[in-house]
């Protein structure tokens, strides 16, 4: 047990860590370009970049119009799943030896809070996504599939750092937690979990998108052979 441990803390890790990076720099990078050409394509180049910038910052809150719980749920998950991984105690340690500089870390009392309020909000938007209708409909098995994933790596990380109520032995739970975080590591490019590094700039890409460039509706008649239609 000892030895998958290791192995799961160590070479596992580093691995789904650098494919996490590597591809969230790829996603990241790509759209940047992307916007980068399609802004030069454009004739028109004028962008309105503080309403961009006020659309940006509400699209970041995760609120839900009409739909309070769903909003707290939605909050209370990402507070939990972005600070615990980044701050908990339990995880700097894996990462310290390579950072030039001290890292901050939670309290057991911050970390247990935020970690079962993620867990509750976790619950809540698996409730969501299968019960409500206008949800079910835009769900598919991969976003059940990640939400599972992600509820069952905090629900092991909580029992792994709280071996007293855990189910199954603490090596184990710790085991289990360790492989479906590098699971979920390793996914995130692949997933709907890349958001997290594209969500900033949603708002800008559709600004751009816009500003088509020029002759795009000679090129779109021609491409549907009705370059000799009246419009």
């Amino acid at each position: 047990m000892d030895t998958w441990i290791a192995l799961a803390r160590g070479p596992l890790f580093r691995v789904a860590l650098a494919a996490c990076l590597l591809g969230l720099a790829y996603h990241l990078l790509n759209t940047l370009w992307m916007i980068r050409q399609s802004h030069q394509r454009s004739t028109d180049k004028d962008l309105d970049l503080r309403g961009v910038l006020v659309a940006t910052l509400n699209g970041l809150l995760p609120a839900k119009h009409g739909r309070p719980l769903q909003t707290a749920a939605s909050i209370a998950f990402h507070a939990g799943i972005l600070l615990v991984p980044l701050f908990y105690v339990g995880h700097v340690t894996l990462w310290q030896p390579y950072l030039p500089l001290p890292w901050p870390t939670l309290g057991p009392v911050v970390s247990d809070a935020l970690s079962l309020a993620a867990l509750a909000g976790l619950a809540g938007l698996l409730l969501g996504r299968l019960l409500l209708r206008t949800s079910r409909e835009l769900t598919t098995r991969a976003d059940v599939t990640v939400l599972l994933l992600l509820l069952l790596v905090t629900v092991s990380g909580y029992w792994a750092a709280h071996p007293a109520s855990s189910p199954l032995a603490p090596r184990t739970m710790l085991l289990l937690h360790l492989l479906t975080a590098n699971l979920a590591l390793f996914l995130t490019p692949l997933t709907k979990i890349v958001h997290c590094v594209l969500a900033p700039f949603n708002q800008l890409v559709s600004e751009v998108a816009w500003h088509f460039p020029a002759e795009s509706g000679a090129h779109v008649a021609i491409a549907l052979g009705k370059e000799n239609d009246p419009v």
